[in-house]
């Protein structure tokens, strides 16, 4: 992919010139007192199923830990209708086991 730098003013003035570029497939990064600020990319149209796996792996087990008792929606003296989101949440595991 090739990129292009420039001045904030510079990408001002040429604004719609560089969404023709970006389009094509061009990177644009966009500079003010030479730090980078804002980077423009082409829209990716295919989905990451690698990074997509690789986050579930990571993610995987997330939910062993919890424990219904923890709910602080379910604690006493919590508002009567906080809570019932998790209402079946033992039958539900059950189910799955």
């Amino acid at each position: 992919m090739n990129t292009i730098r420039l001045s904030a003013t510079s990408a001002r003035n040429k604004f719609f010139e560089l969404l023709n570029q970006v389009a094509l497939g061009t990177e644009v990064i966009i500079e003010k007192d030479k730090k980078e600020i804002a980077v423009i990319s082409p829209k990716k149209t295919k989905m990451d199923w690698e990074g997509l796996k690789k986050a579930s792996i990571a993610a995987k087990g997330i939910w062993k830990d919890y424990d219904p008792k923890d709910n602080p929606l379910k604690r006493p003296g919590a508002s009567d209708f906080l809570g019932r989101w998790d209402k079946n949440w033992n039958e539900i595991k059950k189910k799955k086991k």
